[in-house]
């Protein structure tokens, strides 16, 4: 009677000990699994590149850029006899900015004639529809940039019998910011724009009309600090990533020790 009254810790008590524990083990690598996979997200710029030859289609074919800080469209050579519809969709209240920064499409300009055009209007278009005056005509080797107040840009390809040109367009997305309280990224204020701060200081100009801030290389002086400043925000949010992914590494490790154990100490 004695030895009945006594727990048996073999077959039942640290079994179901041990299951609670492994489950609490996953469930805290599960949530610190999906903390770095927020934190990488929110420190990193989101590019996102478009080929339009897999992307240029029948009217009313979209793309979502909803997700997206900058990117670029191209066509390295599009066909002849081409006529194919793109809309970039950007996120509400979101607007896009663009810069046409390598273009070859044939013929001279829209005054003296073009073989092949690419029209872009911001705005959404279905059904049976043909770009009037209201759109911009881009052909020749024009150099444009194209500001829409509006969350959507539509692209209209049309190609002659020739083809071979190609296409590189630049795309930032933005919001309208009247000063920079209203903006919680980088202030173009040349432009009244807000871009992500993360796109500052690589190069390129974003803000457009070849603004200091917006593609600044040296550590000069702006609103947001100068480039010291952005490769200062760069460095901490790799160290706190490498930080993480090394506490992620301890905790599985931890975590496949105390399981071992339980397991040995229940058979």
């Amino acid at each position: 009677s004695s030895t009945s009254s006594q727990p048996r810790y073999g077959n039942s008590s640290l079994p179901h000990t041990g299951r609670n524990a492994t489950k609490g083990i996953m469930e805290l690598l599960w949530s610190h699994t999906w903390l770095l996979v927020v934190f990488f997200s929110c420190v990193h710029a989101a590019t996102k590149d478009i080929d339009l030859s897999n992307h240029c289609g029948p009217l009313g074919n979209s793309v979502d850029i909803s997700d997206a800080t900058a990117g670029e469209l191209y066509w390295d050579s599009y066909p002849p006899n081409k006529n194919c519809w793109l809309t970039l969709e950007a996120a509400v209240g979101k607007r896009i900015f663009l810069q046409f920064t390598d273009i070859n499409i044939k013929g001279i300009n829209k005054r003296l004639g073009c073989d092949d055009v690419l029209y872009v209007k911001q705005g959404r278009y279905a059904g049976s529809f043909t770009p009037d005056r209201s759109w911009e005509m881009v052909c020749g080797r024009s150099n444009i940039d194209y500001y829409a107040t509006a969350r959507y840009v539509t692209f209209n390809l049309v190609s002659s019998r020739h083809g071979g040109g190609h296409i590189r367009i630049r795309y930032t997305v933005y919001h309208h910011a009247y000063d920079s309280s209203e903006c919680d990224g980088f202030y173009c204020v040349t432009r009244d724009k807000c871009i992500d701060d993360s796109l500052m200081c690589d190069g390129v100009d974003h803000c457009g009309g070849r603004s200091r801030g917006a593609y600044m290389t040296d550590e000069s002086t702006d609103s947001d600090g100068g480039c010291g400043i952005v490769e200062h925000r760069k460095k901490v949010k790799i160290i706190g990533i490498a930080c993480g992914c090394v506490g992620g590494v301890i905790l599985l490790i931890a975590g496949v020790l105390v399981y071992w154990r339980y397991r040995r100490r229940s058979q």
